[in-house]
C-alpha cells in the first residue's frame, strides 16, 4: 500500500471502522450520528449475525462490532486487502448536515464529558446557538468527539465509490439488496432504536417552536423535544453550513434545504 493510501485508510477506519465480511459483497462505511445503529444492524443481519448480536450484546450492533466481530484474526489486515484490490463495491451512509447537527448537540448536552468541552454540565444545560459558536472556535472539531466531527473524511473518495443518504436509507437498501441479492431486510425492525428521536416508537421531537437559544439540558430528554426544524433561524443555519461545509460539498447537500 502506498505511503499516502495508508494514511488515508488509516484515517478511514478510526474511529469508525468500516463494515465487511469475506462472503459478503460490500464494504460499508458509516458515521456516528448518521443511521450508524441502523446500517450496523442491516450489515449483521445479512451475515447471519443480528440474533447473535441480539443475544450476547442485548441488541447493541456497535458493542458487538467492536468487542467482538473486529477482533477476529486479520479483520483489519483483510480490510486493508479488499480495499486496496477494490475486489469489492464500497458504499458509505451519509446524513443531512443540518439534522446530524441537531443529533449531535442532543448527543452533547447528555453527555457528562462532552458538555464539560463546552464550559458546561448536564444540569447547566446549553444552547443550540451556544452550542455551534463554541464548534466554530475550535481549530478542529475532528479532535473533540466523532459524534460531533464531520462525516467527510480527507481522501475518502479514493476509496469510497457510492453513497447512501439516510434521508432515502428504505428505498436505497431495498435497490441494494435487489441489486446484489441480498436477503431481503425487516427495514422496520432494522431501523428501530432507543437513540432515535425523530422517527420510529422512540421518536421524542414533537414541540414545534424558535428553540436556536432555549437552553436545554438533560432533564429535557424526560419529555417532549424540538423537532429538528426548531433549532434553525438564518444564524445557526449559517453557522452550521460553514462548520460541515465539506459535508455539504463531498454529498451533494444544500446548504439553502434543510430537509
Amino acid at each position: 500500500m502506498l505511503e499516502k493510501d495508508k494514511r488515508i485508510f488509516d484515517r478511514l477506519v478510526e474511529p469508525n471502522i468500516p463494515l465487511y465480511e469475506k462472503n459478503f459483497p460490500l464494504i460499508l462505511f458509516w458515521t456516528r450520528k448518521s443511521g450508524c445503529t441502523t446500517i450496523n444492524k442491516w450489515f449483521f443481519f445479512q451475515i447471519g449475525l443480528l440474533e447473535k448480536v441480539n443475544k450476547e450484546k442485548l441488541g447493541d450492533p456497535h458493542g458487538y462490532r467492536e468487542f467482538i466481530f473486529r477482533n477476529e484474526p486479520y479483520y483489519t489486515k483483510g480490510l486493508h486487502n479488499y480495499l486496496l484490490n477494490s475486489s469489492k463495491n464500497t458504499y458509505k451512509l451519509v446524513r443531512n448536515p443540518y439534522r446530524r447537527a441537531v443529533s449531535s448537540f442532543f448527543q452533547t448536552i447528555s453527555s457528562s464529558w462532552l458538555i464539560n468541552i463546552f464550559d458546561s454540565d448536564l444540569s447547566k444545560g446549553l444552547s443550540f446557538k451556544q452550542y455551534l459558536y463554541h464548534l466554530k472556535k475550535l481549530n478542529s472539531i475532528e479532535t473533540i468527539d466523532p459524534h460531533i466531527a464531520q462525516q467527510y473524511v480527507e481522501g475518502e473518495e479514493c476509496f469510497i465509490q457510492k453513497i447512501i443518504y439516510l434521508e432515502k436509507f428504505t428505498d436505497e437498501i431495498t435497490r441494494l439488496e435487489e441489486k446484489y441479492n441480498l436477503k431481503k431486510s425487516p427495514i422496520t425492525t432494522i431501523t428501530e432504536s432507543p437513540h432515535h428521536f425523530s422517527f420510529g416508537p422512540f421518536q421524542k421531537m414533537f414541540e414545534k417552536g424558535d428553540f436556536s437559544e432555549k437552553v436545554l439540558s438533560l432533564d429535557h430528554f424526560y419529555g417532549k423535544l424540538p423537532t429538528f426544524e426548531s433549532f434553525y433561524d438564518q444564524e445557526t443555519k449559517e453557522l452550521v453550513g460553514d462548520i460541515y461545509n465539506l459535508d455539504f460539498k463531498a454529498y451533494g447537500y444544500k446548504t439553502s434545504d434543510l430537509v
